[in-house]
């Protein structure tokens, strides 16, 4: 029997929950050399930062974490003396302040 769209997505939710701690390495390596590839990229881009300093929280890597945080806000001030603030970056920013403040 066929398993509908409401169940596959069930199963795919259930998966990602209970993901071997092999498949959870790979993964976030795979979303670590993504972001590193992006950032190499667009060194200019704030949330590519962010994004890379909050996965690097996630592995308790804080010197990491630190790094990208405090690189991504000297970007927003950057930002702010241009005026170029939009609501995106203003929400990196946030978080990139509050990452920071879990880094130290």
């Amino acid at each position: 029997m066929a398993q509908s769209g409401k169940g596959r997505l069930i199963a795919r939710l259930v998966g990602g929950i209970f993901k071997s701690s092999l498949e959870r390495e790979r993964d976030f390596f795979r979303r670590y050399r993504e972001l590193s590839g992006l950032i190499e990229e667009s060194p200019e881009n704030m949330n590519l930062l962010v994004l890379r300093g909050e996965l690097n929280l996630e592995r308790r890597d804080y010197e990491r974490a630190k790094t990208d945080f405090e690189r991504a806000l000297e970007l927003a001030r950057d930002l702010d003396e241009a005026g170029g603030w939009l609501v995106l970056e203003q929400v990196m920013r946030d978080r990139a302040l509050y990452g920071l403040k879990l880094a130290r």
